[in-house]
């Protein structure tokens, strides 16, 4: 790895991003906040899109030209109005994208025009959301991507030594969504057995059944307040109401990380709202039962006795949450793996498994013959071909790069000359899917 490498984890609810060099690799501090964790929030002010804590900061303003979680609507990619103007969420993602890229090349110093994008597990080959998540990437002036499943990076971000063959179980609960994952650890390469996925079970879910009880219980004294809205029709106004009751269910949740019991106000003239985490426990039980019965399929289909797992490693900022540990403790009963920043898991873990995998460069299968193919010992059987280094009729040195193919996993492999030649002809044109010992050209030796 000669030049620098922004490894980004672009999430339902937040964002982070990782610049990896050979010599180190160091987290992308947002300008605003100063955090690692960038708000996946964007604000239209009329002029142009505020990315992050400022959009997050200028909400209240003109809730009707914010938005947040579009992450979720890239399977359609439909067009949402903010303010005055029309936005497909994979513009907003060219957005959030090209802003960690200009910070991280502000802060290094320098140009970086290579990505390696985590994906959730459920972007499979043939899913539109990972072309969807790609192609912002090279919209934001990334010529290289790489795609890497998150719960694969995640199982990364454990560091400490490891036995070849290892089996964990990969527990990554975020803001959106919830990924299972069954990982065989190596020491250079992972190897993900098999993922299961829900779009729609994350940190945010929670944070909608907890506003709807706040809604119910606290009924009462936001009547009046509504009435008032309905005297004075105005929209902005009734999402402001619905951003504040979100808020407060977001400090409640947090307050339950660390205290049995949390207390709060959502107003200073409205009543003290209490939760205690059996009742938590009790109104989440259905939502994180979902997660078991996920890790258990998993598990199932893949013939893996859970008595194999060695750990299960938690992941997401969402893991955070006391009963997710009792409930996983209880019904899987395998060791847990903590992690001090589970919400940095997965871009932490992108950027290791980024620095020890090496060259990543495949040599051309000697013939001995004048004209001779050109075939690969692709990792794992299969890959696209996305593209050739070398025309017909120029020539190569030993080692040379002759071609580029992205594997089913994301990652992209350079192919490379195991010999000194030239291209006479391409026998498959980029776009088409390849397999180990597939002729792709001829050479002349």
């Amino acid at each position: 790895m000669s030049a620098p490498i922004l490894v980004i984890d672009f999430g339902t609810t937040t964002s982070a991003a990782s610049v990896v060099t050979d010599d180190d690799a160091w987290l992308v501090a947002e300008p605003a906040s100063g955090g690692y964790l960038w708000p996946s929030a964007v604000c239209w002010d009329g002029q142009q899109l505020l990315v992050g804590t400022l959009a997050e900061r200028r909400k209240r303003t003109d809730p009707t030209t914010y938005w947040a979680e579009f992450k979720r609507g890239l399977a359609v990619d439909t067009p949402v109005l903010l303010g005055h103007r029309w936005f497909r969420p994979s513009e907003l993602v060219v957005t959030v994208l090209s802003a960690l890229k200009a910070e991280a090349q502000r802060q290094l110093g320098g140009e970086i025009d290579r990505a390696v994008l985590t994906v959730p597990a459920s972007y499979v080959n043939g899913d539109p959301r990972r072309a969807r998540m790609a192609a912002p990437a090279e919209a934001a002036g990334f010529v290289a991507v790489e795609l890497v499943p998150e719960p694969a990076a995640a199982a990364f971000a454990y560091e400490t030594s490891h036995h070849g063959g290892e089996l964990v179980l990969v527990y990554d609960i975020g803001g959106g969504t919830f990924d299972a994952a069954l990982v065989r650890l190596g020491e250079q390469w992972h190897e993900v057995l098999g993922h299961a996925a829900l779009d729609d079970c994350g940190g945010r879910d929670i944070d909608a059944l907890l506003s709807s009880r706040i809604r119910h219980e606290s009924d009462q004294w936001l009547t009046p307040l509504r009435a008032t809205m309905a005297a004075t029709p105005s929209a902005p106004a009734a999402l402001r109401l619905s951003l504040a009751i979100a808020e407060f269910a977001q400090r409640i949740k947090h307050q339950l990380t660390d205290v049995p019991v949390a207390q709060d106000f959502l107003m200073p003239n409205t009543p003290m709202y209490q939760l205690a985490r059996p009742e938590f426990a009790t109104m989440t039980a259905a939502q994180l039962g979902r997660t078991v019965t996920c890790c258990r399929d998993l598990l199932a289909r893949l013939g893996v006795p859970l008595s194999e797992v060695s750990s299960v490693l938690l992941a997401g900022g969402s893991s955070r949450m006391p009963v997710i540990a009792e409930r996983l403790e209880r019904e899987l009963g395998r060791p847990l793996r903590r992690l001090p920043e589970p919400d940095l898991a997965v871009v932490r873990g992108a950027a290791n498994w980024l620095r020890r995998s090496g060259s990543r460069v495949i040599q051309a299968a000697r013939v001995p013959a004048r004209t001779v193919p050109l075939a690969f010992d692709i990792p794992g059987g299969s890959a696209r071909l996305l593209r050739w280094h070398v025309l017909p009729g120029e020539t190569y040195a030993e080692g040379n790069p002759l071609a580029r193919v992205r594997l089913p996993d994301g990652a992209l492999w350079d192919l490379t000359a195991s010999a000194a030649g030239m291209i006479d002809r391409y026998l498959v044109q980029p776009g088409r899917d390849v397999a180990a010992s597939d002729w792709l050209a001829l050479a002349r030796h």
